[in-house]
């Protein structure tokens, strides 16, 4: 409170009444809604339990079928162990035992839940379909009729980066000798290049939550968006990063760099690269290459296509 008492002038505090806890509370609601980082943010001086914060986060991002927060990766996944396909396949649970439609998941959450889950529109109709069928003598949960692994098909180009998430004794005990190995590189090293290691290493830890992915996006670099596949039409809910991926995703030029379009659209650059991160993720954009970065790339396999687990 002494801290608000000496940052804050009159007209700050007359907006929310001269009340201190009505400060807090926009503080919080706000850091919570905009998915912000905990470290670095004004709500540490609200919010002292950071595993709180962001369990309830999460709890809010999911309520409002809002896309994984990415960003946070290392939080929430080297953590708490909270990975994208965890995240999903509870809102997906959730969603399926309310009965609501496919349509109620907006559009770049519906194209992240097909991309992960393997679920589309005619997927989750189906799922629907077995969870009401009345041979059973009770509605089957939702749970048993979602996938227990990431499936579909995952595109991890070699340029992304692959870091160590929460691993136990128990799962060093499970990993063979090349992926104890792919473990020991990446706590040694903080992370590394996914073209740099063993691809069905890679698969096998990620599908099992042990690592996280991260897309790399520079200031200087440039992006290309071809024709989109998969992308899903559903509704649109206009939190703070759906609004910004639409007004982004329209803007983009593959002759303008990165932080040059953060500088045309007046948005924080790093906002931008976390929308441009996404986009290349769902396999909406890739970055724009010389033929000397293309051909280092090709020859190390190009990119790392995960097969169905199914």
């Amino acid at each position: 409170k002494q801290w608000y008492q000496a940052e804050y002038g009159a007209s700050v505090k007359l907006s929310f009444g001269n009340s201190h806890k009505e400060w807090e509370k926009a503080v919080v609601d706000y850091n919570i809604k905009n998915q912000r980082r905990w470290k670095g943010s004004v709500v540490r001086q609200v919010l002292k339990d950071e595993k709180k914060y962001y369990m309830d986060l999460i709890e809010h991002s999911r309520a409002h079928l809002m896309l994984y927060p990415y960003h946070l990766s290392d939080v929430l996944v080297k953590g708490l162990r909270i990975t994208p396909f965890v995240y999903y396949t509870k809102m997906m649970e959730t969603i399926m035992e309310q009965e609501r439609s496919y349509d109620s998941l907006p559009n770049f959450t519906a194209a992240d839940c097909l991309r992960l889950l393997g679920i589309g529109r005619n997927q989750y109709i189906d799922m629907m379909n077995q969870s009401r069928n009345r041979r059973f003598f009770r509605r089957r949960p939702a749970s048993v009729l979602l996938p227990v692994k990431p499936v579909n098909l995952l595109i991890i180009e070699p340029y992304w980066t692959i870091h160590i998430g929460l691993v136990t004794e128990e799962d060093i005990r499970a990993c063979n000798p090349t992926e104890k190995s792919v473990i020991d590189t990446l706590i040694d090293t903080g992370g590394s290049k996914v073209g740099v290691l063993d691809k069905d290493t890679c698969i096998s830890l990620y599908s099992r939550g042990l690592v996280y992915v991260v897309v790399p996006v520079m200031d200087s670099d440039l992006i290309i968006v071809p024709p989109l596949e998969n992308f899903v039409m559903n509704r649109v809910m206009g939190d703070y990063f759906e609004n910004l991926l639409y007004k982004i995703f329209v803007s983009i030029d593959e002759h303008t760099k990165i932080g040059d379009l953060a500088a045309v659209l007046e948005v924080d650059v790093e906002l931008v690269k976390n929308a441009i991160s996404m986009y290349i993720r769902l396999g909406f954009a890739k970055k724009k290459r010389d033929k000397e970065e293309n051909g280092i790339y090709m020859s190390r396999g190009s990119v790392i296509k995960v097969e169905s687990t199914i």
